[in-house]
């Protein structure tokens, strides 16, 4: 009887939606990106750490700081998150950035070897991050 009990529970875990979140879970630093406008131009790419953006996950939420290679602050923001197979959703909640309060972002991920990738939209952008886990 205990061991069904201990596979049930086993189960109902593996069925939420925080099961998936632990492969995110850690500190994550910004190592690539690009962003394209609605015709595919590049409008934006971070390389060779000109920018510095550091992400922090827990099993349902984020936090995020962004700053220059001078180490002048740029934007911070936090929230919830969810990972559904390779869906990554996050809401802001908290952020230094008025246009970004409140809206949730939708993104396909990947994650392998220590590089999580997502590719999605933000505010009609389309944009692609590779960050490295660093912890």
């Amino acid at each position: 009887m205990k061991k069904l009990f201990t596979g049930l529970a086993l189960l109902l875990f593996m069925l939420s939606p925080w099961a998936n979140a632990g492969k995110l879970t850690g500190a994550w630093e910004l190592e690539y990106a690009i962003y394209k406008n609605d015709k595919g131009e590049v409008v934006g790419e971070i390389k060779d750490k000109a920018t510095l953006s550091r992400k922090v996950l827990s099993d349902n939420h984020f936090t995020f700081i962004t700053w220059g290679k001078d180490g002048k602050f740029t934007v911070a923001g936090s929230g919830t998150y969810t990972l559904k197979g390779e869906s990554y959703k996050e809401t802001v909640d908290a952020t230094s950035e008025a246009r970004l309060m409140g809206k949730t972002y939708d993104f396909n991920c990947t994650v392998k070897n220590g590089l999580w990738i997502h590719k999605g939209l933000e505010d009609g952008i389309l944009i692609e991050e590779h960050w490295r886990k660093v912890n």
